[in-house]
């Protein structure tokens, strides 16, 4: 006779007191996507991790055509250059940043590229723009577009090419008006402080050099396009960061740029604080020194490619340890709460830019994680501790109401006993259990499995906990099970990655 092994359990320090049920599928599922839901972890399960993590490193390979039919109708000032933009919006460009923000939500919710778009966020971040500037309406979604999306998986020092030089960036940090006469230091300042080397691999001689080399690279205002004006280039030889070049001639600027893109890419200090920020992002806020040697060692011999960093950081075994290293950031934990419930797209009746996932964009703005729009360059966090105060917590515990209760108007759900099958058949316990495996994966410990079959039960029939035998009743799939799906969310099985 054979029988199952139990699944390996590790404790959290995020949560000490849980023993966490380790099962690769769904820590894959929970780093690499948005939306870690039963289903997603039992594709990879039946894929097998490295095939469906080789699948996902291409993924153009992966037909996505619904998710991107369905933003391009739905959300078509997110997909448009800015001519379109003004003419979708009347003028009024400010209203594609909502139309931004929500196609954003809807991919992380919807596609079948997940991790591409788990690495896009990890790019908006890290090259961050803030999507609310008054500087830049209009011109985000060119970034996301023409910038981020294409070099996501590439090469880095592509990546922070496509960065510096779109025309989003140069508005959002000054760039526009840089000359020779009067040349402006933002751009410079902020690409060695936070896109590359980082604070104490520059001096303020490199912020002057390179803000000497990016003036004349600005933006065509009427097209929204970039343009380099080569009579305010300022000439003479720089020196950035161990850079150099002669800037000797007016045609200079675009090739010397792109030189030391290269050059910066390949510094060691941003070899490691690239790795450092994949590996704090996918693995633990504090990763091992062992795993971002290897993560260095691959970087550098692919010439800067992310792709092959990511496949080393996946398949390690320092990956593999890292159930419950994470705290889900308020996005992951509402595509993932979200999709567990097989949602369905319903159209609003207001026909405004920004009027579909009004609610769900709602509760992301309330949580502080409303896509791309962290007010400062640096982006949004990625440590567990900017997640894990008590204004987060209760955030979160709110937002689990009314994920429970289906609140977007335009989402609508099976219902949550239908999805998770609960019938008279099932005991309360393992009706319990199944909703809690069902959203998050991880087995519970027996109080917690009691305390939600507890709110299973009907109360008018009979209080405290059910006995290990006792069937679920009508009533109670009828009438508990949001309440029981609110408690499960709110648990901190939910928010640990």
């Amino acid at each position: 006779m054979s029988t199952s092994r139990p699944p390996a359990t590790v404790r959290s320090p995020l949560a000490p007191g849980l023993a966490l049920s380790v099962d690769p599928a769904w820590l894959l599922a929970r780093r690499a996507t948005h939306a870690a839901t039963a289903r997603q972890a039992e594709e990879i399960r039946r894929t097998g991790t490295t095939r469906w993590l080789d699948r996902q490193l291409a993924p153009a390979r992966i037909d996505d055509r619904a998710c991107d039919r369905f933003v391009a109708r739905t959300f078509p000032a997110a997909v448009a250059d800015l001519p379109t933009i003004m003419r979708l919006t009347g003028d009024k460009p400010w209203e594609a940043q909502a139309s931004l923000s929500r196609a954003t939500l809807w991919r992380q919710l919807t596609t079948r590229r997940p991790l591409l778009e788990r690495v896009v966020e990890t790019w908006h971040d890290h090259l961050h723009i803030a999507l609310d500037s008054d500087k830049v309406h209009g011109w985000v979604a060119g970034y996301d577009r023409q910038a981020i999306r294409p070099h996501a998986l590439g090469r880095f020092a592509d990546l922070l090419h496509a960065s510096l030089t779109h025309p989003a960036m140069l508005r959002y940090l000054d760039n526009t008006w840089s000359t020779a006469d009067h040349p402006v230091e933002n751009l410079a300042r902020e690409v060695l402080e936070l896109h590359t080397v980082g604070v104490g691999a520059y001096t303020e001689a490199d912020v002057a050099a390179l803000s000497r080399l990016l003036t004349g690279f600005t933006v065509d205002e009427r097209t929204g396009g970039f343009v380099y004006r080569p009579e305010w280039h300022a000439l003479g030889p720089v020196r950035i960061v161990g850079f150099g070049h002669a800037n000797a001639s007016p045609g200079a600027g675009p090739a010397a740029v792109r030189a030391l893109a290269e050059h910066l890419a390949s510094h060691p200090a941003t070899v490691r604080r690239v790795c450092t920020r994949l590996a704090r992002r996918f693995v633990s806020d504090s990763p091992p020194r062992s795993l971002l040697s290897r993560l260095e060692v691959t970087y550098r011999s692919h010439r800067t490619a992310i792709a092959p960093v990511l496949r080393t950081l996946f398949t390690s075994t320092e990956f593999a340890a890292s159930t419950g290293q994470k705290w889900a950031r308020p996005q992951e934990f509402l595509a993932a709460a979200y999709a567990a419930s097989s949602p369905t797209y319903r159209p609003p009746a207001e026909k405004t830019p920004w009027a579909p996932l009004g609610t769900y964009a709602w509760i992301a703005h309330g949580l502080g994680h409303q896509p791309l729009a962290h007010p400062d360059p640096e982006g949004y966090p990625d440590r567990n501790d900017a997640w894990r105060h008590p204004g987060a917590m209760l955030g979160i515990w709110n937002a689990a109401e009314a994920v429970a209760g289906g609140w977007d108007a335009t989402l609508t759900h099976r219902g949550w006993a239908r999805t998770f099958g609960l019938t008279t058949q099932l005991t309360y316990h393992q009706a319990a259990t199944r909703l809690h495996v069902g959203l998050h994966g991880y087995v519970p410990a027996a109080p917690d499995r009691d305390a939600v079959a507890t709110f299973l039960r009907d109360s008018t029939l009979r209080r405290g906990v059910p006995s290990a035998t006792e069937r679920m009743s009508p009533q109670a799939i009828e009438w508990n099970a949001d309440e029981a799906v609110r408690l499960v969310l709110a648990s901190p099985y939910m928010s640990l990655r």
